[in-house]
């Protein structure tokens, strides 16, 4: 389904931080906030499409591509988004050759932080850097 789009239409998505759910381990329900430890915004990994409507509207979309979470992750949550390092993007966006299916790996140990929802910017509660 998206293989094609794999092929050509791979994306960068910005984002700040995210706020995911615990769905296991001793904090289930729990909500955390997952941001780069360096404050920088992550890039993660996505891909596009057009629509061309039968009106002629065209209507685009876009999708993160998700993996298996990090060792640090998995804990709390099963899945996480595909985040890129700056010298990833030229393989990412095919400005360089290579195969980009290589860059479909957990960050580096150390690089994101993970911390309860509410703590994140008041600096009070646990911070898990992971």
């Amino acid at each position: 389904m998206f293989a094609d789009a794999f092929r050509r239409r791979r994306a960068i998505i910005p984002a700040d931080s995210y706020t995911q759910r615990a769905t296991s381990g001793d904090d289930e329900g729990r909500r955390f906030t997952i941001s780069r430890v360096d404050g920088n915004p992550m890039a993660w990994a996505g891909l596009w499409e057009s629509y061309v409507w039968p009106d002629g509207r065209i209507e685009r979309t876009f999708c993160v591509i998700t993996i298996g979470a990090s060792e640090q992750l998995a804990p709390y949550h099963d899945r996480m988004p595909v985040v890129l390092e700056p010298d990833d993007w030229p393989l990412w966006l095919g400005e360089v050759p290579g195969d980009p299916a290589v860059l479909l790996r957990a960050p580096t140990p150390g690089v994101l932080r993970l911390a309860p929802v509410g703590t994140a910017r008041r600096g009070g509660g646990r911070v898990r850097h992971v």
